[in-house]
């Protein structure tokens, strides 16, 4: 109380006008004056009552929110309230359609900076560096992954053993944090050199960096918004965040001095990201000091995505000891086969390993929602639905891929459900001409995880082969079981949208036998 007492007493004539301009957009929003012209469509969860009691009910149960809509309208549109206001849902078909359309009168950014919180946690920085580092990623880390891939495995191996540490008889661990340390390390390598990715004064403010920027979105996100504005002042995490940012620019300032100074000298220069970033940086007009935002949002991607997903699906594989063994063996025979060195074609091989991690995907889908835009100018489909100026559309990917007509027996975990798809020994109900359809980086109508159309993550690949890498060394080199007395997977939290592994849980450890 004496936080928000001293709060008011330093803000009181800044929050009494901000309360006033709040109740006006307000009672305009409830007479209906801002009205979009999507009114016309049906809206889920409207017995529930006002606005506010929508956005509740939303955050405490969106998935039952969403799996109604999804069953009585699945080729339709229709409406929801989520925390920040309605959205419009847009079955597959017309999922598949709205990408077609222009970024002018669909655009990802706006609704990135919407969903992010943008305005309060600065996340992205410009769209300026978004285009530079999708280059970047494009043109020199996805076409480099053959060559790097050997390096990578190499950082994987030492950073996997030196994290989880010598485990001689059964060892806890909590996964979540280990996992967050293995990434940002292993990434780190690609992005900063093998020298500066084990250093404690980069890797630990990432990591933090990372926690807290989505901590304070989760936070703000509980904030009706029109209350944001006043509750950003009760978040520390967003001041925490503004720090680790000039952390980053006061470390890497130097690095990047003397990089500039061999650049100059004609020495030879390391291979990595930040390499990449400076040798380009003048053509795309981006100074050096943004290039430590850059590198921090860079890792903040690949910590938090990487870190989920391999999260995700050791809570899946520590319950199932057979499947352990099975993949284990597909690890060494693939292992065997390339001289023991994983290269891009080892991790394409390792087949069993790629469907068991895209499953796990399917049942935890992070999100519950893909394909979110902006409607900058209005649009009208195919079938007559029309997606006003300033609406938000999105596709409701976790109900997609829990739906029985595209995936048999979609509650269960079935390991080779994309193995035998992928291979055609089982019939494909969705009928793809090719079955490489059913990899875990490809991107589909029925399969969103990583996004859809043009602006599909251009990251996937090089994720796809961290995960694999970091999950194959764990299986090598470790037996791992669940806690005495526990018994089944531990379930994801869910709020909201997210739908994610509990970080807090432990698994146990053993080096295995030689």
């Amino acid at each position: 109380m004496d936080q928000v007492s001293n709060l008011l007493a330093e803000r009181g004539p800044v929050v009494a006008s901000v309360a006033l301009l709040l109740a006006g957009v307000f009672v305009l929003s409830s007479l209906g004056l801002f009205s979009n012209g999507a009114a016309k469509l049906p809206l889920v969860g409207q017995e529930i009552g006002s606005a506010e009691k929508r956005r509740k009910a939303f955050i405490a149960n969106a998935r039952d929110l969403y799996a109604r809509g999804y069953k009585q309208f699945q080729n339709k549109a229709w409406r929801l309230t989520d925390t920040d206001g309605e959205r419009i849902v847009l079955p597959r078909h017309l999922v598949d359609e709205a990408r077609r359309i222009p970024d002018s009168h669909i655009d990802i950014n706006k609704a990135f900076e919407k969903a992010n919180e943008i305005k309060y946690t600065g996340l992205g920085g410009n769209q300026q560096h978004t285009d530079f580092l999708i280059h970047l990623i494009r043109s020199d880390l996805t076409r480099g992954l053959n060559r790097i891939n050997t390096r990578l495995s190499a950082e994987t191996a030492a950073t996997v053993i030196r994290e989880l540490g010598p485990c001689e008889d059964w060892t806890p661990a909590v996964v979540y944090s280990k996992l967050l340390r293995i990434v940002a390390i292993v990434s780190g390598n690609i992005f900063l050199g093998p020298e500066l990715c084990q250093q404690d004064e980069w890797t630990n403010p990432a990591i933090t960096y990372t926690v807290d920027l989505f901590t304070a979105i989760g936070k703000l996100k509980q904030w009706s918004p029109w209350t944001r504005p006043i509750g950003q002042y009760f978040i520390p995490e967003l001041k925490s965040i503004k720090q680790k940012r000039k952390q980053a620019r006061a470390w890497l300032a130097p690095v990047i001095a003397e990089r500039r100074k061999l650049m100059k000298e004609g020495k030879e220069l390391p291979d990595d990201m930040l390499q990449w970033m400076m040798n380009k940086s003048a053509e795309f007009n981006i100074s050096d000091d943004d290039l430590s935002l850059i590198q921090l949002n860079l890792s903040l991607a690949a910590i938090h995505t990487t870190t989920l997903t391999t999260t995700m699906t050791l809570y899946d594989l520590v319950v199932r000891p057979d499947l352990v063994k099975e993949l284990r063996h597909e690890i060494k025979t693939v292992l065997a086969a390339n001289d023991n060195v994983l290269t891009t074609q080892a991790l394409f091989q390792m087949k069993l390993l790629d469907s068991v991690m895209k499953e796990s995907q399917r049942l935890n889908p992070g999100s519950l929602v893909r394909f979110v835009r902006y409607v900058e100018k209005p649009v009208t489909l195919s079938d007559g639905t029309h997606l006003p100026s300033g609406s938000m559309i999105e596709s409701p990917y976790g109900s997609i891929v829990q739906d029985p007509t595209l995936y048999t027996n979609p509650q269960t975990f079935d390991a080779h459900r994309f193995l035998n798809l992928r291979n055609g020994t089982v019939p494909d109900p969705l009928e793809y001409k090719n079955r490489e359809q059913y990899q875990f980086v490809t991107v589909t109508k029925d399969f969103m995880h990583f996004g859809y159309g043009r602006h599909a993550c251009p990251g996937r690949f090089f994720a796809a082969n961290e995960i694999k890498l970091i999950l194959a060394r764990i299986l090598l080199d470790y037996d791992i079981k669940m806690p005495d007395g526990v018994t089944e997977r531990y379930p994801n939290l869910k709020m909201g949208l997210d739908d994610l592994p509990d970080p807090t849980r432990e698994i146990m450890f053993k080096r295995a036998k030689a």
